[in-house]
């Protein structure tokens, strides 16, 4: 994992594409076409590929809350 200091004292966390995909337990090939099709935050600096770890994060949180969301949804759709 690359930790890089910010000028404010931000710590940039970056992952590679295999990294992020192990934290995820995906497979490197998911978390490849996750980042192609623009799913995935990502940051593209030439050929190399990073992933934010806290974007990465923020993603995660944005995918676990539409699940509980769409879970909610269909639990209380037929209810009366």
């Amino acid at each position: 994992m690359n930790n890089l200091t910010t000028n404010n004292g931000y710590e940039l966390d970056l992952l590679t594409v295999p990294e992020a995909a192990k934290m995820l337990r995906i497979s490197r090939n998911l978390a490849y076409e996750l980042v192609a099709r623009n799913e995935l935050p990502a940051v593209r600096l030439g050929r190399v590929i990073r992933v934010p770890k806290h974007g990465l994060t923020e993603w995660l949180d944005r995918q676990v809350d539409g699940e509980t969301e769409r879970s909610t949804r269909t639990s209380g759709h037929g209810a009366t």
